[in-house]
Order: structure tokens, then sequence, then C-alpha cells
């Protein structure tokens, strides 16, 4: 049996400056031994399907800035797995939509220098499935996709909603955990919802021999993770 954190969304390099530090805190304080990233670890609104904000550096620039951000990932978790997000696969998208075939592209271990992580679609530990959740939506994202899939699911995606979701019946207990996001939406890249008054849920989430826990970033003014303890 493992102990498992697992968070997503950070966005690089848009991340909320004290995530990675909260990251890494919590790794420790759970005594974990696997680390797995729900996706969206890269941003790249550079090169989104959407119109692009003006303020938003171009493809080249954004690379060079998000590889600096998975840079400092890596030296605090090399051996972690990350299930890729809509987000990390925008630039293989863009791509096949050129018409260009897959093998021609580059793996994300050689795109971001990270030779020891493993870039899959979602993972198992303890029972427990771990992925992103494209093409799930809403509330309950995670709780969805548990249900549609039969099994105990940790999931990302979504920003707002930190959640853990129970389900029983005659036979098993089964969660679908929403663990939140790492993103700074303060930034340009999130100007679209600048009028919302819900705000990002920060956080992760740490599941201990099949069992989760949810663990919220105390990152409001004067508590451990504000920004303004990271100037």
């Amino acid at each position: 049996m493992s102990r498992t954190l697992a968070f997503s969304c950070a966005h690089a390099p848009v991340t909320r400056v004290g995530f990675p530090y909260f990251i890494q805190d919590i790794y420790e304080e759970w005594d974990c031994d696997g680390i797995i990233c729900l996706g969206d670890l890269i941003d790249w609104t550079a090169i989104s399907f959407h119109a692009a904000h003006p303020e938003c550096p171009g493809p080249a620039d954004e690379y060079e800035l998000a590889k600096v951000c998975v840079g400092r990932w890596y030296e605090r978790f090399p051996d972690m797995t990350v299930t890729i997000g809509n987000h990390d696969e925008r630039p293989g998208r863009k791509v096949e939509d050129a018409g260009v075939p897959s093998r021609f592209l580059r793996d994300y271990n050689d795109i971001w220098n990270t030779p020891k992580w493993k870039w899959v679609d979602s993972t198992e530990v303890d029972n427990v499935t771990y992925l992103h959740g494209t093409g799930y939506s809403g509330k309950y994202h995670a709780a969805n996709i548990r249900n549609d899939m039969h099994r105990s699911v940790v999931a990302g995606h979504i920003h707002s909603v930190g959640m853990i979701h129970y389900a029983q019946s005659t036979r098993e207990r089964i969660f679908g955990m929403n663990v939140g996001c790492g993103i700074n939406d303060k930034m340009f890249n999130f100007a679209y919802s600048k009028h919302n008054m819900k705000r990002s849920f920060l956080g992760c989430g740490v599941v201990i021999d099949g069992v989760p826990y949810l663990e919220p970033m105390r990152c409001s003014r004067g508590e451990k993770y504000h920004d303004s303890k990271f100037e």
C-alpha cells in the first residue's frame, strides 16, 4: 500500500508562486512515497484554440518560461508521473490539425527535459485511478468519472472545486476526489474569469492506502503561502 500525493493544473509559467513550496511541504508532512501531477502542468496560452490575450508572450517565449518552471518541478520530484491534460497536449493537437503524422512529434520527456518522468493518459495506485479528466466538467466532475468507471478516481482539470464525494453500494465504497489547481488567477491567462465571484480552489490530495484526504493551500492574506511570503 502507498502514500500518494496528487496535484493538478499548475499551468506553468503562470503558477501561483507558493504552490510548488506547498506541494513539497505536504509531500513531506504526509511522508508520501509517490507523486502524480494530474495534468495541465503547462498552460500554452500562446497556442490556444481560443483568441490569444494581447499580453501573452509568443509560443517560443512561453515555452522557455514554462521550461524553467518544469525544471524546478523536476528538481523537487525527479520520479513524478504526469497524466496528460488538455493544455499539455495542445502542441500535439496543433500538429495533428496541420496534417503531420504523430511519428514526427517529440515526446514529452524530450520537450521538457524530464527523462525520468512518466507521461501517461492515466495511472492506477491501490485500485484508485488517477487522471486529468478531459471531457468532463462541473462541480461533480470526479464523482461523474467515478460513476462511469465504477471505481475510485482522483482527477484534476476543474479549477474551482476541491471535493471528496463517496458512493456506497452493498459491495463496495468508492470515491471521486477533485484536487483543485495551482494557478495564479490574476495572470492574463485567466482574464476571461475576472468578473466571476468564484475563484480557483488551490490545493492537492493525498491518498493513504486507498483513503483520500484533501489539503487546501493556505494562501489567504496572513497565511503561510500568501504571495507576500515569497517576495
